[in-house]
């Protein structure tokens, strides 16, 4: 069976913790304060701008009262700009690159029983996503028997 979308391979979960998020390059801070958290990575906000790709040194307590630091290497895989209505502002996805399989266990035993994140963007029904399968733009090559530069014929769907 084919799956239509990515998996991932570890549950999120909503654990607001405090946390330092340091970019390793010029080694300042751009963040304090984690929103959600898995074992893979986690969502930090952010107080100034960063890039993706940019390698973070970061260091977080672990869920509970009395979580211990643990820290990790992590590099930007996404950013949340806070354009849209439900975003929490500007915001920084992290994937671990690095971390300790004895604090990678910890963080895993304290992470559970707390929920996982609620979506902040509500699920396409069948109707709009046959719309906006309909608007999609259809390329097709021209091919030429010359040595002359191609250029794709773009048309929209549905119309001549």
């Amino acid at each position: 069976m084919v799956q239509a979308s990515v998996q991932r391979r570890a549950v999120r979960r909503a654990v607001r913790t405090e946390c330092q998020a340091v970019e390793l390059h010029a080694f300042k801070l751009f963040g304090e304060r984690a929103l959600d958290v898995s074992p893979l990575g986690m969502l930090v906000q952010c107080d100034r701008e960063t890039q993706v790709g940019e390698d973070v040194l970061i260091s977080f307590r672990a869920p509970g009262g009395d979580g211990p630091w643990l820290e990790a290497e992590a590099e930007v895989a996404r950013l949340v700009q806070g354009f849209r209505a439900n975003d929490r502002g500007l915001c920084a996805g992290l994937r671990f690159t690095y971390f300790e399989k004895s604090s990678r266990h910890e963080l895993l035993a304290r992470l559970a029983g707390f929920p996982p994140p609620l979506p902040q963007r509500r699920l396409l029904t069948a109707r709009e996503r046959m719309a906006a399968l309909e608007q999609t733009v259809v390329i097709r090559p021209i091919v030429t028997l010359w040595d002359e530069p191609v250029f794709p014929l773009v048309r929209v769907k549905g119309r001549a």
